[in-house]
């Protein structure tokens, strides 16, 4: 229920104008010392008035990262499965992002944007017969109610000319693992906070 708010956004996109209305492709890297993240976005942005710009879009990301804890946020998790298993993450996802930029000064801005929905792959493993594989399907419900792998960031842009601008700023996101053993299963997360650069094209 918490994500339906961002969904109508979205779909309220559909009714601007057609003249206020562009596409973005986005690149972005964001690493830390024991975790990285690759995006590619496409965007479609509306402007609201002279200073607001809000946008729908997909956006393919790849999650990596040295060996690290995951934690198991259920409350009815089985007693059979461990409350933190350690690995390396390796998980691709695409999602459904919505996104918020408001103009500051001359070419200045600031903005955000968030990973709603989407599917997610990558590698399974095994660790003292439990088996990890990525959660499969990611919805945006919060904090440890997150499913899946979702990407959100919070940056300053800088507009360079007619069709480029960079971005930096920090990523904030998760990713989401399926442990399963015997009949027992649970979610295992890990969120991870990067700086990050970005170039966007806006044609």
């Amino acid at each position: 229920m918490r994500a339906l708010p961002l969904f109508s956004f979205a779909l309220l996109l559909t009714t601007m104008p057609a003249q206020a209305q562009r596409f973005a492709w986005d690149g972005s890297i964001g690493v830390s010392s024991d975790a990285w993240r690759a995006a590619a976005t496409a965007l479609w942005r509306v402007e609201v008035g002279r200073s607001l710009r809000l946008g729908v879009g997909a956006r393919l990301s790849h999650y990596g990262g040295e060996t690290s804890s995951y934690r198991s946020p259920d409350e009815d998790r089985s007693a059979a499965l461990p409350l933190r298993v350690r690995l390396a993450p390796s998980v691709w996802g695409l999602n459904l992002a919505v996104e918020g930029q408001v103009r500051l000064i001359g070419p200045l801005t600031a903005g955000a944007n968030l990973d709603l929905a989407g599917i997610a792959t990558g590698g399974s493993r095994r660790d003292s017969g439990l088996k990890l594989e990525p959660a499969r399907g990611s919805l945006f419900m919060y904090g440890d109610r997150d499913r899946g792998s979702l990407n959100s960031e919070f940056f300053l842009g800088l507009q360079t000319g007619s069709a480029l601008a960079l971005r930096a700023g920090v990523s904030h996101y998760v990713t989401g693992y399926r442990g399963t053993a015997g009949g027992a299963s649970t979610r295992y997360l890990r969120f991870d906070t990067v700086p990050f650069l970005a170039l966007r094209w806006v044609p």
